[in-house]
């Protein structure tokens, strides 16, 4: 059978996929231009693979991506990289998509090489056969068990009939469910048996979809709630027993929580350095419980007490008929009322004395967003503002680059984001430095008419590398000043609405103004330049020997 756009575009449907990004034009069309199949072209492969993670994260679908030429592939090594990191579904598609002159084919390249260390798994199928399985097999892959990005090579050579498709049961189903019984009902005496219990939460359990039985269990035992970065929104930001993000910029509250507490319930988390500080501080006095779909995750960073291997949802409804409720409520109240009243008597520090504070700015964007919006980040000062001042109540509304801190990330993805919910709020949050490097996808926004509207923090600084630079090697700067473009006027440039705000009336004015549009809107706020990030932790400190504010 003989490998062509149409092939391509009937498999995908058949596989219930809506929506594919790529770069080139013409030549990803289907033949007849016949499909129910949305073909979404940026301007560079990194930005396309953005997009298709952004469309992942927030519906929750795999995103599918096409390459077709040996820079495309390499050009998409970041975005690859980014959604690895965090386990984000991605099926890619990968080579001799369309006919083009020898030189610059994908042959040039080792594709599989190149990608092994970033994919979850790599198929090679030939133009003449193997398509309409491989499709299918590479879609179950990339969404089941720990998701990640699955890559389809498409060569002109022969190659073996038979793709080797990962076994991931390795025990027998019975066993594994006697296992995690026993580990659920050890799991329930440790927390009938704590007084100062905590969850941690992380992405895990927003890719799961556990965030209704979480919230449903965390509300009958009164037990406090932390998050990571990709875990916010598994938890309504204003649930009194959330007290925030845990790490290097988490709050005061979710840091000595942690701290103290007797009994750690992590679920779906990767104990990165962001989020651990000091690794022999973190959490000195807790049994740890550490439930993770991928057991190589367990016991890598931190050591555990009781190590459960599960899809979070799948532990936490088992969970939820083992628990003595009133036992627990009975042990932990003086706990919860402690650990509550960190939250309101020592809350997020904001102490800019900037004309426009971007705290402000994220608060004027949540009051007039809804609570169905999609928030996109880059990476930097602006995401951190943002995971502390936008108030996420919903599961998916936060789209942003965890483990791997892409810059660059946030435009891209904002627009696979819009693609995926073309009926729903999308806000991309920026600073000067990471909108600068994927700017040209404005063209994009502008071409399809989406509905994003881009908030700019620009402070003249790559400010976190500036913010380290300040309290950490006694302010001596290097290489973090930026030079920027008049924001508004490439906006303009590009066909897009732009504004630009210097105080907070002009920035509530521009904010109002923007919501009021359809299309893509570019807005400039210029805040004060050397404002820092609080609270923070010292790098190699314990997350209880947190900076609150500029001494």
């Amino acid at each position: 059978m003989e490998f062509g756009m149409d092939f391509l575009f009937e498999s995908l449907t058949t596989n219930n996929v809506d929506c594919v990004f790529g770069c080139d034009a013409e030549a990803f069309l289907p033949e007849s231009c016949i499909s129910e199949v949305r073909y979404v072209q940026l301007t560079h492969e990194q930005s396309a693979v953005h997009a298709a993670d952004g469309y992942a994260r927030a519906t929750g679908q795999p995103g599918v991506v096409l390459l077709s030429s040996a820079s495309g592939v390499t050009n998409a090594v970041t975005g690859i990289a980014t959604a690895s990191s965090d386990s984000v579904p991605l099926v890619i598609f990968a080579g001799a998509l369309v006919d083009k002159p020898l030189n610059e084919t994908v042959q040039a390249v080792d594709i599989s090489g190149i990608t092994m260390p970033i994919t979850k798994h790599i198929f090679k199928i030939n133009k003449q056969s193997g398509l309409a399985t491989v499709v299918q097999q590479a879609i179950s892959i990339a969404v089941n068990g720990r998701p990640g990005p699955v890559l389809i090579e498409v060569t002109a050579e022969a190659i073996p009939s038979d793709n080797f498709i990962p076994d991931q049961m390795t025990i027998s189903e019975n066993n594994k469910t006697k296992n995690l019984q026993k580990s659920i009902e050890l799991a329930a005496k440790y927390l009938e048996a704590a007084r100062k219990p905590v969850f941690f939460i992380g992405g895990g359990a927003v890719i799961s979809g556990a965030t209704q039985i979480l919230t449903e269990i965390a509300h009958k035992t009164r037990i406090p709630v932390v998050s990571s970065l990709l875990g916010i929104g598994a938890i309504d930001a204003t649930d009194p027993l959330y007290l925030g993000m845990l790490g290097m910029h988490g709050t005061y509250a979710a840091n000595k929580a942690v701290h103290h507490s007797d009994l750690l319930i992590c679920i779906g988390v990767r104990f990165s350095d962001r989020a651990t500080g000091k690794i022999s501080g973190f959490s000195p006095k807790s049994k740890k419980i550490h439930v993770d779909i991928d057991p190589s995750e367990i016991n890598k960073i931190i050591p555990v007490d009781l190590p459960i291997v599960s899809d979070a949802t799948e532990f936490l409804t088992s969970l939820k008929d083992q628990l003595n409720y009133g036992r627990i409520r009975g042990n932990t109240e003086i706990w919860v009322n402690e650990s509550t009243e960190w939250k309101r008597t020592v809350p997020l520090f904001d102490k800019s004395n900037s004309l426009l504070s971007p705290h402000r700015v994220i608060r004027m964007l949540n009051e007039y967003s809804n609570e169905e919006a999609i928030v996109v980040t880059d990476v930097g000062q602006h995401q951190m503002w943002t995971a502390h001042n936008y108030k996420f109540t919903k599961p998916r509304t936060l789209v942003t680059s965890g483990g791997l801190g892409t810059m660059g990330y946030g435009l891209p993805a904002a627009i696979g984001v819009a693609a995926a919910n073309i009926t729903k709020q999308v806000i991309c949050i920026s600073g000067d430095g990471s909108f600068q490097m994927n700017l040209r996808e404005l063209m994009t926004a502008v071409k399809y008419q989406l509905p994003i509207k881009i908030a700019i923090m620009n402070n003249g600084y790559l400010g976190m590398v500036r913010q380290w630079q300040e309290l950490f090697y006694d302010g001596r700067y290097s290489a973090v000043k930026m030079t920027s473009p008049d924001f508004v006027k490439l906006a303009q440039a590009y066909g897009a609405a732009g504004y630009k705000a210097r105080s907070e009336e002009e920035a509530q004015q521009v904010i109002s103004e923007a919501f009021r549009q359809s299309g893509p809107v570019v807005m400039e706020f210029d805040v004060v330049e050397e404002e820092n990030v609080y609270p923070m932790v010292p790098p190699n400190h314990s997350n209880d020997q947190v900076i609150l504010s500029r001494q």
